[in-house]
């Protein structure tokens, strides 16, 4: 989002996962701007480019009395990165959420209207979902005169593949869902979100996308930023995880950093080549189709923004008065922990004019309670759950390709017909393990 009208086009807006949400609320997930040539497009089958019959249901884990607490420990990000609105996939990098005024209530915003990103990286790079978090994470590691280990990881993914997986686990998944996986090297497992559509109607009916246009600014060098996307890495309980997630806004800290204006990263001190101009294949509605574009589309990657520690991170919510009562911690905490998200400010309106935003911190006794008593067990069954998906995807070798599907309640996995890899062969070689 953005607090200025230069920092995405006017009528476009975006939303959460694919949940309709309350009228007059608002719930983020991932709400960038859709860009101004964007069109919505007929959604997809769930089951396109799948074998008609699953391989295997997961059964609904039962609690186990006899496992230890699962913890996040050795957390880090390691890269950031921004999309940009432009007719070819451009990001940069590291980007920069937008800063947090701190506006004095009341101030009232027009409802959100217009068209809405579902998935803006999965809209705007369908082939290649992961490629700009793994350009973003060679980009500061190089930067860093280091190497990424990409071969230590167990998971890359989103944090929005996560979060379904434990809607599933809880018993609370609303709708149908599906997640694409592949094998990396030996024993990393790429986990790439699949959406019905990428982008959709607005209702109307919400005040969320507005009122953070009118609450925060974007940084220099990011004014005609889409989104921006953060990257963190860290162990579950013996899994080292990838996870890539949208973050809000971001609030003042102590040292401000320097913020170089955004130019092609070109040199070859800027990025590896390889990544700064990697042509992606296009997205497959049949995985049996061959592609027939004559110039397969690159990502662009421009100099911009900073660092921002994770202290800064905010994640931004709003509720109609008439509906605060109805908030749902139990489904909104995971969102935090999963991502480590510091901040939460819940922002409290009345029909568009906002009267108090509640600002709570993720170490705060309310949500440790919370955790402890709700979402502790939840993420037990995660854990054990991303054992089984890793056995049975490296069982399948780097040549499988395996989807989790989600129907009326039932986790199913299924093959997928096509072969086709989710990142370019130079990207996925990263994954190998190297003897030294």
């Amino acid at each position: 989002m953005s607090s200025h009208s230069s920092y995405s086009p006017r009528g476009w807006r975006s939303r959460g996962s694919g949940f309709r949400q309350p009228r007059g609320s608002s719930s983020y997930r991932d709400r960038t701007f859709s860009p101004k040539s964007g069109t919505l497009v007929p959604d997809r089958v769930i089951t396109e480019g799948l074998l008609a019959t699953a391989l295997r249901t997961i059964p609904r884990l039962e609690k186990s009395s006899d496992e230890k607490e699962v913890k996040i420990t050795n957390f880090e990000c390691i890269g950031s990165y921004n999309w940009v609105d432009s007719p070819s996939p451009t990001i940069i990098v590291p980007g920069s959420p937008p800063r947090w005024q701190n506006r004095p209530t009341p101030y009232s915003v027009h409802p959100d209207d217009g068209v809405a990103f579902v998935d803006q990286n999965g809209y705007r790079i369908p082939s290649a979902v992961l490629l700009p978090l793994i350009t973003a994470v060679e980009r500061k590691s190089k930067l860093n005169d280091a190497t990424f280990d990409w071969a230590s990881v167990d998971f890359v993914t989103d944090r929005n593949g996560l979060r379904k997986l434990l809607r599933w686990i809880g018993g609370t998944a609303k709708k149908d869902f599906r997640i694409d996986m592949q094998l990396a090297g030996t024993g990393t497992v790429l986990l790439n979100r699949w959406e019905v559509r990428t982008s959709e109607q607005m209702s109307g009916f919400t005040y969320g996308f507005n009122f953070e246009k009118a609450s925060t600014k974007p940084v220099p060098g990011c004014e005609k930023s889409t989104g921006h996307h953060r990257i963190v890495k860290y162990d579950l309980d013996g899994l080292l995880m990838v996870v890539r997630y949208e973050v809000d806004a971001c609030i003042p800290w102590e040292e401000e950093p320097t913020t170089p204006r955004p130019r092609a990263a070109t040199d070859v001190d800027d990025l590896i080549g390889a990544l700064a101009e990697v042509k992606i294949t296009p997205q497959l509605n049949d995985a049996s189709t061959i592609p027939k574009a004559e110039s397969p589309p690159k990502l662009t990657v421009l100099n911009g923004g900073s660092d921002v520690p994770q202290s800064a991170i905010v994640e931004l919510t709003t509720r109609s008065i008439n509906r605060v009562h109805e908030f749902d911690w139990e489904e909104s905490y995971p969102q935090l922990f999963i991502s480590q998200t510091p901040h939460h400010f819940l922002a409290i309106h009345e029909r568009g004019r906002f009267i108090r935003v509640d600002k709570r911190k993720l170490t705060s006794t309310e949500l440790q309670n919370v955790m402890e008593d709700v979402i502790q067990p939840h993420l037990k069954k995660l854990r054990r759950l991303l054992g089984t998906v890793k056995k049975l995807v490296i069982e399948h070798r780097q040549r499988g390709r395996l989807s989790l599907v989600c129907q009326e309640g039932e986790l199913k996995v299924f093959q997928r017909v096509g072969r086709e890899s989710c990142l370019p062969d130079e990207i996925i070689r990263k994954f190998d393990v190297k003897f030294v």
